[in-house]
């Protein structure tokens, strides 16, 4: 660890990417103080104290491979979910334009019986 002070007011820094303060002293690991030294941004501070930057990576608990063949196995049982529910109101939407058109032809063929019975009621 090395105590260095910030000498440039837009240095972020850290796990969550804290702005860090120009002129205050900071404790961070030896090749992150090198490469601040560097290129400008901090220099090389005397003080006995400083904040304590940690820098973290996280890693997936989980091996991805496992929970991705159960997601893909949930994923394919909803894409056939979802086919079969298209093709059922296909296949309700053609009984409905059957039954429209039986109930058209049906009205057509009153409207005609009604108009001869009209003219012959003339």
């Amino acid at each position: 660890m090395a105590l260095v002070k910030v000498l440039v007011s837009n240095l972020f820094a850290g796990a969550g990417f804290q702005k860090l303060d120009a002129g205050q002293v900071y404790d961070v690991e030896e090749s992150v103080a090198e490469k601040w030294l560097a290129q400008g941004k901090a220099e090389k501070a005397t003080e006995k104290k400083g904040e304590k930057l940690t820098f973290e990576v996280v890693t997936p608990s989980a091996p991805v491979s496992a929970d991705s063949s159960a997601l893909q196995t949930r994923l394919n049982d909803a894409l056939e979910q979802v086919k079969q529910l298209q093709d059922a109101a296909a296949n309700k939407e053609k009984e409905h334009a059957d039954a429209l058109a039986l109930e058209t032809k049906r009205a057509d063929e009153a409207e005609v019986a009604l108009a001869a019975a009209i003219k012959k009621d003339k």
